[in-house]
């Protein structure tokens, strides 16, 4: 039968999102929608076709299996997904994601609604909800970075805390300190936290502060589910996605508080291909991903591909998916690093001018410099922040064979 829409999913290791994910494709309200689902498997070692096939090919009749013998990164995955798609549109998203009910259904209606539109981006809002815990004291507290909660291991993450210095192993807090807690398995019977440790200055002024009422802070806490309720915040993942003055990508909203600040269509610079939909014909005829990004920068580059045939790129805020964030990659991991700052490098030379990129080559060159000579980052860091210099010059004279007007199709 015929699909309006192939919804892409690339997977490399990913089974213990799979659940979450495909529960919410279950739940999807499709009354006046029809789709596939294509599951695209990087050569994964986690048993995530086998599980993926035994729990859900049986309720999902349009779910496509195909797998890969290499990882052919997220790039390569989604274009090869596409080749499988009988979809008039498509939609590329993340293995680690669920969902909301009338997801596809928004995005359909508002490409229905916008003959312009080139691609059009979901909002991502992170997998958890949160509880944002406040430090109150007089000096400064100690707080092991590891943390379990409701019976999970987790490790504070630097981009959900506020005013702390950030060790190896644990955080040095202050008088303004707030920490935001992702509510892992929060089943509203409440919330139990638990610390390593905890290190105070004072146990007669230092306190946890949630919503302005004070709690001991000791290494274990323990919220009822009407604190919780009444406590718990969304953090924004992604608002659609932006350029800056350095040509570093970047999310709009970034773990801002959802307050519907940002719940308003606008056009954007870039989408985010976590969660976006597009025209299949046009993916092919601007020549899909990027395959020799392999992943990160492949879907600003694609947007501005798509940008420069005069076609607009929107957020739909009425289409709503959640986001672990980073589940296929480790954030700032040497991998991580390695790809992020070469392929900014060729996104530059691929999509601006030649005295642009010469700009930005040597301003990344010089950074990376004084980073090695006056920084104490990893070794590894170092070093493949340096494997992104030379991985970005091996393949310019592939884009320069290419030409300017070509430089998009693989």
């Amino acid at each position: 039968m015929p699909y309006n829409i192939s919804i892409v999913i690339v997977n490399y290791n990913g089974k213990k999102y799979i659940e979450n994910l495909f529960n919410s494709l279950i739940n999807l309200d499709n009354k006046e929608v029809t789709f596939e689902i294509i599951f695209v498997d990087n050569n994964s070692n986690d048993d995530s076709v086998s599980f993926l096939t035994e729990k859900y090919q049986n309720l999902l009749p349009s779910l496509k299996i195909i797998k890969s013998e290499i990882n052919l990164g997220f790039a390569g995955g989604n274009n090869y997904g596409v080749q499988f798609a009988e979809g008039e549109y498509i939609v590329f998203l993340n293995n680690d994601t669920a969902v909301s009910k009338d997801w596809i259904k928004q995005l359909c209606d508002f490409t229905n609604t916008h003959s312009e539109v080139g691609i059009v981006s979901s909002k991502l809002i992170f997998f958890y909800d949160f509880i944002k815990l406040n430090i109150k004291t007089q000096d400064k507290v100690f707080l092991s970075k590891s943390v379990e909660i409701n019976g999970e291991k987790y490790k504070i993450d630097a981009k959900f805390t506020n005013n702390v210095l950030y060790g190896e192993n644990e955080i040095t807090c202050f008088g303004h300190t707030t920490i935001y807690l992702p509510l892992i398995n929060y089943k509203e019977t409440g919330c139990k936290i638990k610390f390593d440790y905890v290190k105070l200055n004072n146990s007669e002024t230092d306190f946890w502060v949630i919503e302005d009422e004070n709690f001991p802070m000791t290494e274990e806490l323990e919220l009822g589910d009407d604190r919780i309720s009444s406590g718990k915040l969304t953090l924004i993942q992604n608002a659609g996605s932006g350029l800056n003055e350095r040509y570093d990508g970047y999310d709009i909203g970034f773990c801002e508080v959802d307050n519907q600040q940002y719940n308003k269509v606008y056009e954007l610079d870039s989408c985010c291909g976590a969660a976006m939909m597009m025209n299949r014909k046009l993916f092919n005829d601007v020549g899909g991903f990027d395959e020799r990004f392999f992943m990160y920068y492949e879907d600003t580059d694609l947007a501005y591909r798509v940008k420069n045939l005069g076609l607009k790129l929107y957020f739909c805020p009425t289409a709503v998916v959640r986001h672990i964030h980073t589940g296929s990659s480790q954030e700032w991991s040497p991998f991580f690093v390695y790809h992020i700052y070469r392929n900014k490098l060729l996104f530059i030379f691929k999509n601006f001018s030649f005295s642009i990129f010469i700009k930005q080559f040597i301003r990344y060159t010089l950074q990376v410099l004084k980073e090695i000579i006056t920084t104490r980052q990893k070794y590894a860091l170092k070093k493949s922040k340096v494997k992104a210099i030379f991985g970005c010059i091996k393949l310019l004279p592939f884009y320069m064979k290419k030409g300017k007007n070509n430089r998009g199709v693989v």
